[in-house]
């Protein structure tokens, strides 16, 4: 038997969450169930959760305020990570 819910999701979450899935030819709410089963499944979270680095916390603050670097290939990416 199927229930309907509603859930709150940031906005750019759910545009990318629902574009990935449709590559694999799932709906947002399929990907949801699924979700939800293997919560249900293995009584966890079906994924590692960790604390973000200080670096992942600029990052993430850079990319909320829209602040953040953009690159014109995957190497000058690579040199900016390495550096």
């Amino acid at each position: 038997m199927r229930t309907s819910t509603s859930v709150r999701i940031d906005q750019d979450a759910k545009l990318i969450a629902s574009e990935v899935l449709k590559q694999y030819g799932m709906s947002l709410s399929e990907g949801i169930n699924i979700f939800c089963k293997q919560v249900a499944m293995t009584h966890s979270i079906p994924f590692e959760l960790k604390v973000p680095t200080k670096r992942m916390e600029k990052a993430l603050k850079e990319l909320e305020k829209r602040e953040g670097k953009t690159f014109s290939s995957m190497e000058d990416l690579k040199k900016d990570l390495l550096s």
